[in-house]
Parts: structure tokens; C-alpha cells; sequence
């Protein structure tokens, strides 16, 4: 065969290949007696009728098809492995001729990524500061977990829990929803039924039904109800008040968390709350330095990567509803979008994704970072003790334990330990203080890889790094050759 080899952008290789006549005409007859042995051809056995006659039975259109459908797999197998191409999903045909026999293919390849100066970045940690608000409002979420509710005669006010039949009509759509004896909180931070709606609530007594109507914000996430007027019928049934436990030592006490004092109380959620604070900046910082590495790297990456990721997006967000063509239907509808609209919305964000998954995994591989077989089987113990506390020799530990020490999940504890070490790789780097320590990290990283190459290990952490980057590899350019196969 003659092959045409192309590097295009978006990591795609052009083939161009034509196929020697006398392989054609041996496809054909191939075909033609699958095809005798298929379809009924008068005055003769199955398989027995010869190629003119079938031809004329079926039509050529109909045996060419029949010929290719075999012919193209086979020719397209032997010349990626003749033009060593590493494909990472289907390729596209173009049937540019018959006489000769002449295809053209778009190969989608692995990505090439160059980190260039990565070392060099450098972005200082954030301190997690947290204010003496934040505490309190942490000791008014711990209270609001005990409240009661008792019933009070006046109008609604913010912090309230009211029940009432809720009736909603939006311009333009169908029937009108209907809640009847519905319960919910006046809460300024949530939205209940539609935005705007508890706004309106706010200064009603018990009685009704009331009705008002507004516009819906032009910022509405459903597009087709942007702006639209929402008209509400509303009969209040009771308002209740939320009652704090008080603040004491009794409270502190029935928690059974061991306090004895509410101070101890205080001491403890305030050590939560700072936790807390500490991982949302870190994992804020981590955001950031990974958006440096991506900014100084030059990628280039197949589309299709972006399409896997947006599929993988759809099948979170809907609770896997798209695992059939009609579960993803009725989500959609719920939603209020048509699918190629989310997928338009999501890809952005997919994009972003996959470009940050890409640098890391180059990340791991340019620095040799590895994940041994020991450090799976400690994360899973740390897992099954997290969930159930019961540590290694414990029945239902390793009862758990062979539920999670499975083949699918070592392979995600292994992706997810291979992002955490590629993390705590490049905060060292981005948060050194001085081209001194960076040159300092330079001379470690090469004592590294040179004694990874010794060790012959190379091969083998390039390896998990694909698997952890989805797909993140590099493969060397394909220039524009003409070669016989």
C-alpha cells in the first residue's frame, strides 16, 4: 500500500492510503460469497451462486460496502502499526476513490505538552484567616442542629419555618404547580421554589390565599424562563419559630462529645472551623498554581478528550440518568435545556479540565513521581478505618476492606494519591522563596531522574501517569512521508 502520513493540529494524523487493486478484487470476492450465503438468489444453493450474479442481485454499491466494511479495519490496523501511530480513539473515513482504492483517515493521537520553565513559577500560600463572624456562625449552625419550632401568631420574618399551599404559574408554560401543605424555611441564602419567591413572603400573616406576581431575574439559569412573570397564589397554615438551645455548659454536655464545659465546646469548634479554613485555601491555592502551570504550558490535545469529559460532566450532574438515551431525556426536561444546549454550556469548563489534568500528568512524569503498590494498600487501610473506624485485624474492617481492594478501586486510590504527590510537587516549587532554592530544586530533580533511569523504573511511571492524566502522552511527531507498506 501506498500511505501518506500528516501531522495536523488538535492532535490528529492525516492518512492518506491506497489500496492495491489486486487486494480490492479479493475483498470483493470475499463479499460476494458472504453475501451468497446471506441472500436467496433463485436457481441456486446458498453460497453457491457465483460474483456477477450476486453482483446483479444485490447491486455493486451494496457488495462494495460489504468489501470495505472488512477491507477498511484491516488496512487501517496494518499501516498504524507500519507508521508506529498510537491512536486513542476511532478514526474518521473519507472514501476519496475507487479505481484505485484510495481512504483517507483522521487518526486522533496522543497530546504532546511542553511545561517549559515550569520551575520558575512561583505564587506564595495563602494564611487562612478566620474572623470571629465565621466562629460565631459556626456556634449558630452546632445550636440551629437542636433548635425546636414552635408556633407563632405574626408575619413572617426571615429565619422562620412556614407551611403553607404554594400555587405558581410561569408565562408561558403549561399547567400551574401546585404544593399543597409545604414546609420550608425562610432562608435568605437558599432559593424555595422560584428566586424571588420568599422575598414576598416576608411580612405575610397566617390566613389567605394571597396572590402577587414578578418577573423571574434575566440571569436565569433555565434560559427559556428568563424574565418571564411568575404569578403565586398563597394560603399561609403556620408560621413557626426556631428556639436556640442556650449557650451553656447543659448543652455542651448532652452532646456526648466529652465536653464538659461549653468553653471546651467553643474550643473545639473553633479548632473545626480553622481546619476547615485551611483546606478550602489550600485547595484554592492548589486551583491556582495548577492555572500557572497550565498558562506556561504548550499543549496540543484531541477534541475528543473534551467530548469524554463533558460526557463525564453529564453523567455526574445527572446522577447517571445518561446511562440511557431515555433517562438522560426525562433529566433534561426536568432541567428545562436540550441536550446539545448543556453540552455547549459544559464544554468550557470541560476544556479546563482536561488542560489541568494534561499538565499534571506531564508534571508527574518530568519529575518521576511514582505510586508504589505499598502506598495503595495504606491508603485503602486509611479509608476503611476512616469509615468505620475499626483498624487492620478487626473482622469488619477486612470485610470492608475487600470491598474497596478491588481492581477499579485501586486504580482510582492510585489516580487520586498520583494528583496529591503531583500537588505537593509543584506547591514545593511554587512556593519557594528564591531562584536560589528553585536552582536547588533543579540539581534534586535530575539526581532523581538519574537514579529512576538506573533503576530502569522509567517506564513503568510513565505508565501510571497516563492512566492517572487521561491519556496525557506524548508521542513523537508524525512528518509527512510516503512509504510501501
Amino acid at each position: 500500500m501506498a500511505v501518506t502520513t500528516e501531522r495536523l493540529p488538535r492532535s490528529l494524523v492525516s492518512l492518506q492510503i491506497e489500496v492495491e487493486p489486486d487486494r480490492v478484487e479479493a475483498s470483493l470476492e470475499k463479499a460476494a460469497r458472504r453475501v451468497a450465503q446471506q441472500v436467496r438468489i433463485p436457481g441456486f444453493r446458498p453460497g453457491k451462486a457465483p460474483r456477477n450474479v450476486v453482483e446483479r442481485t444485490v447491486g455493486r454499491p451494496a457488495l462494495l460496502q460489504e468489501a470495505l466494511d472488512d477491507l477498511l479495519p484491516e488496512v487501517y490496523n496494518e499501516v498504524i502499526d507500519s507508521e508506529s501511530i498510537e491512536p486513542i480513539d476511532q478514526p474518521q473515513f473519507d472514501l476519496e476513490s475507487m479505481d484505485p482504492l484510495i481512504v483517507k483517515a483522521q487518526v486522533p493521537v496522543r497530546p504532546t505538552i511542553e511545561l517549559n520553565d515550569y520551575l520558575s513559577l512561583r505564587a506564595p500560600k495563602p494564611d487562612a484567616e478566620v474572623t470571629d463572624e465565621q466562629l460565631e456562625d459556626a456556634m449558630v449552625r452546632l445550636r440551629r442542629r437542636f433548635a425546636t419550632l414552635e408556633p407563632v401568631e405574626r408575619a413572617v420574618a426571615w429565619g422562620d419555618t412556614v407551611r403553607a399551599d404554594v400555587t405558581v404559574q410561569v408565562e408561558g408554560q403549561g399547567e400551574p404547580h401546585v404544593e399543597e401543605d409545604a414546609e420550608f424555611r425562610m432562608d435568605q441564602e437558599t432559593v424555595v421554589s422560584l428566586p424571588g419567591f420568599l422575598d414576598h413572603l416576608v411580612g405575610l400573616e397566617r390566613g389567605g390565599p394571597v396572590e402577587f406576581s414578578y418577573a423571574l431575574p434575566d440571569d436565569f439559569e433555565a434560559e427559556e424562563l428568563r424574565g418571564k412573570e411568575a404569578k403565586y397564589s398563597v394560603t399561609i397554615h403556620e408560621v413557626k419559630q426556631e428556639i436556640l438551645p442556650d449557650l451553656d455548659d447543659e448543652f455542651a454536655a448532652s452532646l456526648d462529645e466529652g465536653f464538659d464545659t461549653v468553653a471546651a465546646m467553643q474550643e473545639r469548634v473553633a479548632t473545626d472551623v480553622r481546619a476547615a479554613a485551611q483546606q478550602n485555601a489550600l485547595a484554592g491555592y492548589h486551583d491556582e498554581i495548577v492555572d500557572l502551570l497550565v498558562a506556561v504550558a504548550e499543549m496540543d490535545y484531541p477534541e475528543v478528550l473534551v467530548h469524554r469529559e463533558v460526557d463525564r460532566l453529564i453523567d455526574e450532574q445527572s446522577n447517571h440518568a445518561s446511562h440511557t438515551q431515555e433517562g438522560l431525556d426525562r433529566w433534561l426536561d426536568a432541567i428545562g435545556t436540550t441536550e446539545s444546549e448543556l453540552r455547549s454550556r459544559l464544554e468550557p469548563g470541560a476544556d479546563l479540565n482536561v488542560r489541568r489534568a494534561l499538565a499534571i500528568g506531564e508534571l508527574v512524569r518530568q519529575e518521576d513521581l511514582e505510586i508504589t503498590d505499598e502506598m495503595v494498600d495504606e491508603r485503602v487501610d486509611e479509608l476503611v478505618t476512616q469509615m468505620i473506624g475499626a483498624e487492620p485485624g478487626d473482622p469488619t474492617h477486612t470485610q470492608l476492606r475487600e470491598l474497596l481492594n478491588t481492581d477499579a478501586g485501586r486504580s482510582q486510590i492510585r489516580s487520586d494519591l498520583t494528583t496529591k504527590v503531583a500537588l505537593d510537587r509543584l506547591t514545593e516549587i511554587c512556593s519557594q522563596p528564591d531562584e536560589e532554592t528553585a536552582t536547588r530544586a533543579r540539581g534534586t530533580r535530575r539526581r532523581r531522574r538519574g537514579a529512576s533511569d538506573e533503576a530502569a523504573s522509567d517506564e513503568s511511571d510513565a505508565t501510571e501517569a497516563e492512566a492517572a492524566a487521561n491519556a496525557a502522552g506524548t508521542p513523537e511527531a508524525e512528518s509527512e512521508t510516503t512509504t510501501e507498506a
